[in-house]
């Protein structure tokens, strides 16, 4: 075989493989499922949280907001996971986004004692996430991903 006709081969086996992964991807969800979807990861991961013990006041609040952390990463990975719909795909991002900045500031809580003055400037920029992400999830249709109390 000439090597016009390998490169030929090559390309035509190349396009029947994409073609292939092309019918097999999973379509991307509606946005019903997406919202289901999305609300279920939500709510597992609001249970992670209640389950957390919440620092006394006089106490040190590392763990706690380690295992916030924790339970946001786990979060934002499962939900980066999703297939949106056309339609939710930039609020969808920005939503990850979020709950993966407010991970890395929950992270940099746990390791500040309450005293240090960036321990008020992380608490402060959580409190902003935490709006940013109610008025996400409430565009979107998914009430259930809501943090903020009021």
């Amino acid at each position: 075989m000439n090597r016009r006709a390998s490169r030929w081969w090559v390309a035509a086996a190349v396009g029947i493989a994409l073609g292939a992964c092309a019918e097999d991807a999973a379509p991307a969800l509606t946005v019903d499922e997406y919202a289901q979807a999305l609300a279920s990861i939500c709510l597992e991961t609001a249970d992670r949280l209640d389950a957390l013990a919440p620092p006394a006041a006089d106490v040190d609040v590392g763990s706690f907001a380690s295992g916030v952390a924790d339970a946001l990463r786990d979060e934002a990975e499962r939900a980066r996971q999703l297939d949106p719909p056309a339609e939710l795909d930039d609020d969808h991002r920005a939503f990850v986004q979020n709950t993966d900045d407010q991970a890395a500031r929950w992270g940099e809580l746990s390791t500040l004692p309450s005293s240090d003055a960036g321990f008020g400037e992380a608490t402060k920029a959580i409190g902003e996430l935490t709006l940013g992400r109610d008025d996400l999830a409430t565009a979107m249709g998914v009430d259930a991903c809501a943090r903020a109390d009021g």
